[in-house]
């Protein structure tokens, strides 16, 4: 075993930290909250990045993935993608307590590692259900045959041509995400061309906090989009990594982008989101710029919707303009 030398960063007993009255306090109060947040942000990423390169450097491992609600920080996940000592960056899509009980228990029972194709693995409804729920919303959908139900496709022209008129359109298909993040099962989507997105749609979430909102993009559109992005291209199928930005999605998608030029995408693909790639395909083709906000589908301090009722309600309540859920599109009066 060789030991690991943490960096040397001024310590702070625990028992010093629980006292209101100690000198600690003082010292803190003389910054803004958000000079604080970036020294703890900088001091993360210094002690993890270190320490992903020295048990890099001693076990000739570049693959390297992370777990646990650290890593949940996807600026911390960027600074380690971009050190050059990781070929392959993947990111557990429950970066928390949940994927840790969960690789406890694969690990216990020798399970060897492999790919996921989605985190879909919640709960799932019927078209039967979306429609029950829909007519006790009172919102007038469409009556749908047998093989349109079965496909789940809905009308994706009818989407996409709502997203381009800059309408607010609410996703409910399939199985709920396992884990923090919408991965457009549960999401509400937007264009990504209007900057103040970010304050009048979080007005109409009821959310207070201000924060940019993260883009989903199709795979292969990730070349033209984002730089250093190829190691880590897995992990961004579940929207757990930054990346910098080039000046074309700098003018696709200003809504997206953050301060420092970078933004947190999901790339979706045709096999595993197909109506959802679809509509991003027509959205291109009507505005050039095949990109979408994607926010998690959800009021301020409620979780994300779970039922096909729970996703009526968000929708009413918010004042959203278009409900896509399974083969249905709905259309707020």
């Amino acid at each position: 075993k060789v030991a690991f030398k943490a960096p040397g960063f001024t310590r702070v007993s625990r028992r010093r930290t629980e006292r209101t009255d100690d000198p600690f306090w003082s010292e803190i109060a003389r910054w803004s909250r958000e000079e604080v947040a970036a020294a703890a942000q900088h001091v993360l990423e210094q002690a993890v990045v270190q320490f992903v390169q020295h048990w890099v450097a001693e076990t000739g491992c570049r693959n390297v993935a992370l777990a646990g609600g650290t890593f949940a920080n996807v600026k911390l996940n960027q600074r380690i993608n971009d050190t050059g000592a990781v070929d392959n960056l993947w990111v557990l899509p429950h970066m928390g307590d949940g994927g840790l009980a969960a690789g406890a228990a694969l690990g216990a029972v020798g399970a060897a590692p492999r790919l996921i194709p989605h985190a879909a693995w919640g709960p799932e409804y019927s078209a039967r259900d979306m429609h029950k729920a829909l007519d006790r919303g009172a919102l007038p959908h469409p009556d749908l045959g047998r093989k349109q139900i079965e496909g789940m496709r809905g009308d994706v022209h009818r989407v996409a041509t709502l997203l381009t008129e800059g309408k607010v359109v609410a996703r409910f298909s399939g199985r709920m995400e396992w884990g923090p993040r919408a991965l457009c099962q549960r999401s509400v989507l937007a264009r990504a061309n209007d900057p103040s997105i970010n304050q009048w749609l979080n007005d109409k979430l009821q959310r207070s906090e201000f924060m940019p909102f993260a883009p989903v993009v199709r795979a292969e559109d990730a070349p033209r989009y984002f730089q250093g992005y190829e190691s880590a291209a897995r992990a961004a199928r579940f929207m757990t990594c930054c990346f910098d930005v080039t000046p074309l999605f700098k003018e696709h998608a200003p809504a997206a982008v953050h301060v420092d030029g970078t933004a947190r995408p999901q790339f979706v693909d045709a096999e595993t989101l197909p109506h959802l790639h679809a509509v991003l395909t027509r959205l291109g083709e009507l505005t050039g710029a095949p990109v979408l906000i994607n926010t998690s589908f959800n009021l301020h301090e409620e979780p994300i919707v779970c039922t096909p009722s729970d996703a009526v309600r968000a929708f009413q309540q918010a004042r959203l303009d278009g409900l896509w859920m399974g083969p249905y599109v709905a259309e707020r009066p």
